[in-house]
This record gives structure tokens, sequence and C-alpha cells, in this order.
């Protein structure tokens, strides 16, 4: 029976080069409608357009780098997606603190904040969550005075 020594997998340079050459193609769509001025009085595309240069470049040499070396780079394993709760926590905070509430959607966020973090007991939860989302009206909405919608 022969062996596949040469068979391609997916590795880390493949998908870093990938993603940096679609953020690059990204940037450079977006300015492209942009003025780009000159070297001394830079205009608004300027800098959009050098920066997706740059990440063009960079993943090209990633790819090539893995395609053509010797040396390839680790394969690609999934993440983990914990890390990932916590940025979504964020975003959805921000969503959800105009149409739901700022007691809605800091709930949102230290509950998904609590589940990236691993074992978790409901009772200290929303223990949690009332404590800091109290301390959070207190210090902005009644020591500072600002205007945020606490409910829907």
């Amino acid at each position: 029976m022969s062996e596949r020594k040469n068979e391609p997998k997916l590795t880390a340079n493949m998908l870093s080069g990938g993603f940096f050459v679609l953020v690059a193609a990204g940037f450079y769509t977006g300015s492209r409608s942009l003025g780009m001025g000159t070297n001394f009085q830079p205009g608004p595309g300027y800098m959009p357009t050098i920066v997706a240069t740059l990440m063009f470049c960079l993943g090209i040499v990633l790819l090539v780098q893995d395609f053509l070396g010797n040396a390839r780079s680790e394969t690609w394993v999934m993440p983990k997606l914990r890390p990932f709760l916590s940025v979504a926590g964020i975003i959805g905070f921000a969503l959800l603190i105009e149409p739901a509430g700022f007691a809605v959607a800091a709930l949102f966020l230290i509950t998904l904040a609590c589940v990236a973090h691993g074992r978790i007991r409901w009772t200290e939860v929303l223990l949690l969550a009332a404590a800091l989302i109290s301390a959070c009206i207190l210090i902005f909405v009644v020591g500072l005075g600002q205007r945020i919608p606490l409910l829907p």
C-alpha cells in the first residue's frame, strides 16, 4: 500500500495568508472611491490603500513560504471557542443597549463572560450580575448623571 506523504494539509500560514489577502482586498475595495492625494498631502484613501498593500504582501509571503518552502508551518487546529464568547458578549452588549436597555444588555454580557470562563454556577452568575449592574447604575446613572436607558 502506498502512503500519501505529500498530502496537502491546511496550515496556520495558509489560513493567515488567505485571511490577510481577503482583508486587504476589502480594504482596497473600500478605499478605491476615496482620493489618494500625494505623499506630502495624503488624502483619505492614502492610509487604507497603504495598509491594504502591506497586508496583501504579507499574505502572499505567508502563502508562498508555505507552498514553496521545505519548512511548513504547523497544521491548523480548531481554536477553542471560549475567548470568542467574550467578544460576542461585548458585541451583543453594544447591539442590545439601546433596544433592550442597560440591564438586559449587561446581563447578556456578564452571562456570556461567565460561560466563557468555564465552570459556572447560575446562582453565582445571577448574584454577580445583580451586583455589577447595581454598581454600574449607581456610578453612571446616579453618580455621574448619564442618561442611559435602564429597561426597554
